[in-house]
């Protein structure tokens, strides 16, 4: 079974879509860490994954009080070459928020069947030749290991035409840096095809914070012109993000822009954010998790 929300929004009849545990993974060797590569499955469509991480003394017990928000980065690659899937693990816990699940800990998950994202679709997984989950760990404490659960949402194909398939890619281009700088910045984006969230990871030398930027503007350039699309403060934004989510609050560092009919982001030559600085850092720094479909 899915959970009731994805049956709801594909019609998933109840034979016909299931959960399985595909893998089982542990630490090498105590208090290290590690990156793990998975092969995920490839021949069902995949709504979600859902990782669970558990940090104990033992390698084979898998009980409540030992999950740990341990996990530093998220990758799905395919074919070798192209990622789908390309975040920090807390990236991937504000976007569960964002879609109104809330986190449990050590517990992470990664959607193609979206919530709020009309045009995404579940992941047609035997199109590819290869299909990678690569997670990366912080050590354990001293004479413990993680193990972690690998755990697919999945349903069967049934005749789709899969010619105007759209899959749901979530990744972030770089942490660009700006050093003791203030005042305006840039931070150029990818022009990808409809843009439906700008998730921005917000920081002051690798520490997140909230006040490293008090404005956010985004600002398209064509021939024909520019046009401002956003302009707000920080304060105001993450107050409106956690307004709507309701159910739990972004964590520090974090704000989100999202278009319900996605955001032509293609039909500019130039697309940047400008946050603002309103005093010096140590190292502004600023990550963008574009969440985009193609």
């Amino acid at each position: 079974m899915a959970m009731l929300s994805t049956q709801v929004k594909k019609n998933l009849q109840p034979t016909k879509a299931w959960q399985r545990l595909v893998k089982r993974v542990s630490s090498a060797a105590a208090a290290t860490a590690e990156t793990f590569e998975i092969d995920l499955p490839r021949d069902h469509f995949i709504h979600e994954i859902i990782i669970t991480i558990y940090e104990s003394t033992s390698k084979t017990t898998y009980v409540a009080d030992e999950l740990a928000d341990d996990l530093t980065a998220i990758q799905i690659i395919a074919n070798g070459n192209k990622y789908l899937k390309d975040g920090t693990a807390s990236m991937f816990k504000q976007v569960m928020k964002i879609n109104r699940r809330k986190p449990a800990t050590g517990v992470y998950e990664l959607f193609f069947t979206d919530p709020k994202i009309s045009d995404a679709q579940p992941l047609p997984s035997w199109i590819f030749t290869s299909l990678v989950l690569k997670l990366t760990d912080n050590a354990p404490a001293s004479s413990n290991y993680h193990s972690i659960d690998i755990v697919v949402v999945e349903s069967a194909y049934e005749g789709q035409d899969l010619s105007n398939w759209k899959v749901l890619i979530e990744k972030y281009l770089k942490w660009q840096k700006f050093g003791t700088n203030t005042g305006e910045v840039d931070y150029e984006h990818e022009k990808a095809y409809k843009i439906y969230g700008y998730l921005y990871t917000m920081d002051d030398n690798a520490t997140l914070s909230n006040t490293i930027f008090n404005k956010l503007k985004i600002l398209g350039r064509k021939p024909e012109g520019e046009l401002t699309i956003v302009d707000v403060p920080v304060t105001l934004l993450r107050a409106e993000n956690n307004a709507e989510i309701g159910i739990d609050t972004l964590d520090t560092g974090y704000a989100i822009l999202e278009w319900e009919k996605g955001f032509p982001a293609h039909e500019f030559a130039s697309l940047y954010s400008k946050p603002n600085i309103p005093s010096a850092g140590t190292n502004a720094g600023l990550r963008v998790l574009e969440r985009y479909v193609l």
